[in-house]
């Protein structure tokens, strides 16, 4: 990825090692030292950030990146856009997995029901900056024995070496040819519910409030996630966890 190079970018940081991207990229920002959209991406992390502080398994072989973009106007379903254009360059790159790959609100892509990718974003309003955190198990082909069961990679579907800039590129070009659409009529809700991972399982929502089960709907044009309570109603969700489904 050293020679990595794409038009939405007017700076691009390479690493060998770092503790996150994005804690990389939070810091250059706040330092002032990044100019207009950047982008970081790292060999490894010592330090992988995942959803609720959770760590990410962040070994050589996969693509660790954060997107950094300044003077976007987007609304809260940023992560669900970008699981869209992930989503998108996967299946262009290899159309064979387009069955088993699906999208996991709010923040997830899965292959054969385990877990290949992970988005996470922040925003810096003081800086004007929206940062795109994306962890994506490429060429990885062991994971710990506790990720095991929950956590795959294109080397163990496919059985051959990807290309990380090949797919980094589609991932960005679809990022590119849809936000303009995105920002104009809203998010693809429709491509999202055609690939989603949830939809008519029967789900538990953690929110900061209560826990909430019934079957997942999908989501609707805002990115809620539609739940069918045990009473007939159909609730919207913008945020929490989804702890378990069948």
């Amino acid at each position: 990825m050293d020679s990595f190079k794409h038009i939405l970018f007017d700076e691009i940081y390479t690493f060998d090692n770092i503790n996150s991207t994005m804690a990389k990229s939070l810091k250059l920002i706040k330092e002032q030292q990044a100019n207009g959209n950047f982008l970081v991406v790292s060999k490894t992390q010592s330090s992988g950030k995942g959803r609720n502080k959770n760590g990410w398994f962040s070994t050589d072989g996969g693509i660790y990146m954060s997107a950094n973009f300044y003077g976007l106007i987007v609304e809260s379903n940023l992560t669900l856009f970008v699981g869209n254009c992930i989503h998108k360059a996967i299946v262009d790159c290899f159309p064979c997995l387009k069955e088993d790959l699906q999208i996991k609100w709010p923040n997830d892509i899965y292959l054969e029901n385990k877990k290949i990718c992970g988005i996470l974003s922040s925003h810096q309003p003081k800086h004007r900056y929206h940062s795109i955190g994306i962890g994506l198990n490429t060429n990885i082909d062991e994971f710990p024995q506790e990720l095991e069961k929950t956590a795959t990679s294109l080397l163990n579907s496919l059985h051959y070496q990807i290309d990380n800039k090949e797919i980094t590129q589609k991932i960005f070009d679809y990022f590119s040819s849809d936000f303009p659409k995105y920002i104009e009529d809203g998010l693809e809700y429709k491509y999202f519910n055609d690939n989603s991972f949830l939809a008519n399982k029967y789900i538990v929502l953690d929110t900061d409030f209560a826990q909430y089960e019934g079957k997942c709907i999908g989501i609707n044009s805002k990115g809620a996630l539609l739940i069918k309570l045990k009473s007939g109603m159909i609730q919207p969700f913008y945020a929490g966890s989804v702890v378990s489904w069948k």
